[in-house]
């Protein structure tokens, strides 16, 4: 299991991740980091727990969002579905309609 050294807020971490996840280890710990160095700008150094604490519920906050948005964007896409299944299935009935009036027609002397 492969150890990647990671900073935070000016603090390193020593963290263990699965092989090949080291590069999304850094990346998610550079997100962290510039939210915490941005709620240190705004409030200052009111100690690393705190902002831990802040950043932690800036970034739930920011999921819980992104979780509305992706059961909305569903909700459309499900939608959609239906209709175009509603559509295929009134096409379907339309052409089953024709091919009984052609089979009817042909059938007739």
């Amino acid at each position: 299991m492969p150890t990647l050294e990671v900073s935070i807020n000016g603090r390193r971490h020593q963290l263990q991740c699965a092989e090949g996840e080291e590069t999304r280890l850094r990346r998610l710990a550079a997100y962290v980091d510039a939210r915490v160095a941005e709620l240190a700008k705004q409030h200052g150094q009111v100690g690393d727990a705190r902002l831990l604490v802040l950043t932690s519920l800036l970034i739930a906050d920011e999921l819980s969002d992104a979780y509305d948005e992706i059961k909305r964007l569903k909700g459309a896409v499900d939608a959609q579905t239906r209709q175009g299944e509603e559509q295929a299935a009134e096409a379907m009935n339309r052409l089953a309609a024709r091919l009984e009036q052609l089979a009817d027609a042909l059938q007739r002397p």
